[in-house]
């Protein structure tokens, strides 16, 4: 223990009231916490540069205040679980000291919710080494991916039939107006590939037939992706969600827009969370008693309108949840988010309540799967 080098948190301030009690602000959390010190403790957190290995503080702190080592350690252990502080790391063991650099942000935010600084390096390299299956490239779906690739994933699987098209290229972050007439997972990956050249990418060009079977596709991942709204969203949605519920791999069946709302979509978690029969069946159970007339006017502009901005809202909300998930941040069996709907006008989010059911043909207790 001797040899190790702690440091006060980068996403942590401190403030001294009255020279007896110390607030501790975690920017990244927003949190509070407050703590009666002496000028023993006051000391200690001056000195706890990152530099000195702690048998060097020991020996400062026995010259400057004659406090004795034990105590010292003791107070290091209560500091670091109040994650006030946290030992350096400075190997290379996990992720080189290259992506270490470049990823640094994001690694302190994960350490504020992990622990110490390995605990950050470690849920990076997870998210680096996750393989990502993204059904659908559009302006979502497409989002996600360059999302994901700027946070540090390492692998894709593209799969979309679609071409790019003008209007595209007022929507979507990656597409500009040479890329018209080129195959959406051709633009996407060329995207992907300007931010991090490493990456590895598999393209399939191919539309979602219901003859087709993309069980190899999807089990080839570790978390799948679906924005796919061809032939519908739907049947996507159920097709994917039941080939990995049965293979039990974590999916985000991504939102999109539903007249005046947005929907931010949902994170599955096979027999852990609501599945998309289970929420099939929440909306059956809303809409039993709805019975729209038929739309006077017969020619209509069948596409419901937008703005990037809102595709780019449910895409960085999709991310954060991806992210939370795969770099292990919140403990899913406690804490997960259902869908969510989102009206622009007041910018109102508000969740469904859909609960799992335990009846549910897919993933309940007599699941079919």
């Amino acid at each position: 223990m001797k040899n190790k080098i702690y440091k006060v948190k980068d996403s942590v301030d401190l403030f001294l009231s009255d020279d007896k009690y110390i607030m501790a602000y975690y920017m990244n959390s927003r949190q509070r916490k407050s703590f009666k010190v002496n000028k023993e403790m006051i000391h200690l957190l001056e000195i706890l540069d990152g530099e000195r290995n702690l048998g060097d503080i020991e020996n400062a702190m026995k010259m400057d205040c004659d406090a004795d080592p034990e105590s010292i350690e003791d107070t290091i252990k209560v500091l670091e679980r109040n994650r006030i502080i946290t030992e350096v790391y400075s190997d290379d063991d996990i992720l080189s000291y290259e992506e270490q650099k470049r990823f640094s942000r994001q690694i302190n935010y994960f350490t504020e919710f992990l622990g110490g600084e390995r605990e950050g390096v470690i849920a990076q390299k997870k998210v680096k080494d996750s393989h990502i299956i993204v059904f659908g490239c559009g302006a979502i779906g497409g989002g996600i991916a360059i999302e994901l690739a700027m946070a540090g994933v390492n692998s894709f699987t593209l799969y979309d039939f679609d071409l790019v098209e003008k209007s595209d290229v007022s929507r979507h972050i990656f597409f500009s107006k040479d890329d018209i007439g080129i195959p959406k997972v051709e633009s996407l990956k060329k995207a992907i590939l300007s931010i991090n050249p490493q990456c590895s990418i598999k393209c399939l060009n191919a539309s979602m037939k219901p003859s087709d079977d993309v069980e190899n596709i999807i089990t080839s991942g570790d978390f799948v992706v679906n924005t796919m709204d061809e032939p519908y969203i739907g049947y996507t949605a159920s097709k994917i969600s039941r080939v990995c519920v049965k293979h039990n791999l974590p999916h985000f069946i991504a939102g999109g827009f539903d007249a005046h709302l947005a929907s931010t979509g949902e994170l599955i978690v096979p027999y852990l969370t609501p599945c998309v029969e289970c929420y099939s069946g929440y909306f059956k159970e809303k809409l039993k008693d709805w019975k729209p007339k038929k739309h006077p006017v017969k020619t209509r502009y069948v596409e419901i309108g937008g703005l990037a901005s809102m595709s780019l809202f449910l895409v960085s909300y999709a991310v954060i949840e991806i992210l939370k998930y795969i770099a292990g941040l919140v403990d899913t069996n406690e804490e997960y988010k259902v869908r969510g709907e989102l009206l622009f006008q007041d910018l109102n989010l508000t969740y469904l309540n859909v609960k799992k059911n335990i009846e549910c043909p897919i993933c309940g207790e007599g699941s079919l799967l």
